[in-house]
């Protein structure tokens, strides 16, 4: 009887272990999250733009849809970061500080510093290939 219990019970912790596997491989099939999702999100950490020198660096970035630019300001004087199409504007940015913005749509985006329009950025915004 002793080898008989043994025996169900390892039976038992076997298909116990099992239906755990199955539970989960059936349960990342079916994860909306791991088919991929047409709603764009945080890809990566910002990437960081430096104002400086009456500059932007880097002058040109390129982020996939979803990403984000961490514009910060090194001058002593304000600037802005301001999408010539309007899409985005920083708003007065004074010395140390700092402001991201989250890129949703795939395009080519020219910005300017409404204080000083010499100084010019583009970021470009890639579609995310499709599996």
């Amino acid at each position: 009887m002793f080898d008989s219990r043994n025996s169900k019970r390892a039976a038992l912790a076997t298909l116990a272990i099992v239906a755990a596997v199955l539970t989960a491989a059936v349960t990342a099939r079916t994860d909306p999250m791991s088919q991929g999702s047409p709603t764009p999100g945080p890809t990566s950490a910002p990437i960081a733009v430096t104002i400086i020198n009456f500059g932007f660096s880097p002058q040109k970035v390129v982020i996939p849809v979803g990403g984000s630019v961490t514009w910060t300001n090194k001058d002593d004087v304000a600037h802005t970061a301001t999408a010539s199409d309007n899409s985005f504007d920083s708003g007065n940015l004074a010395n140390g500080q700092s402001w991201t913005h989250v890129f949703t749509k795939a395009g080519k985006y020219a910005y300017v510093c409404t204080y000083h329009p010499n100084m010019v950025g583009t970021v470009v915004v890639q579609a995310t290939p499709t599996p």
